[in-house]
């Protein structure tokens, strides 16, 4: 048995992953190190004050970029441009920062239609009339 609060973060992440699907969850000190290997997806956000101040943010590592034999500006650059996944991420932010029109605009034209951008996408029309449903996961959902 694990005890202790990395040990109940890691609890979140993978239920958080698990709810949404994704075969690789990680949380923001992981995203930070991943991104520039990887293209990555927002997941969850999880009020979760054991672990971080804030919310818990939990990602989902989609593939891996694939790169040339080029200098690592030139790679940051390409990696950017192609990240099949930036309209989404950018609506999840627009979401955080609590502009859900933004965000589902910001989300048109996307076409991923996986389980996750399912739930996504049903959260944000539902958070047209309630902000509230934009907060983060907390207490009263079965996740923690």
């Amino acid at each position: 048995s694990f005890i202790g609060s990395l040990a109940s973060g890691v609890h979140v992440v993978e239920r958080v992953g698990r709810m949404g699907g994704a075969d690789i969850a990680i949380d923001k000190v992981m995203h930070e190190e991943v991104t520039n290997v990887a293209y990555v997806r927002s997941l969850q956000h999880v009020w979760f004050p054991k672990h971080c101040e804030r919310t818990l943010m939990v990602y989902e590592v989609m593939k891996q970029k694939e790169h040339e034999n080029m200098e690592w500006m030139y790679q940051l650059a390409e990696g950017a441009r192609g990240d099949p996944n930036t309209k989404y991420n950018n609506s999840y932010s627009l979401m955080m920062a609590g502009d859900v029109e933004g965000a589902i605009k910001e989300l048109e034209g996307y076409a991923d239609d996986s389980s996750v951008v399912k739930l996504y996408r049903d959260r944000l029309q539902k958070a047209k009339g309630s902000p509230a449903l934009i907060e983060p996961l907390g207490k009263d959902h079965p996740l923690v």
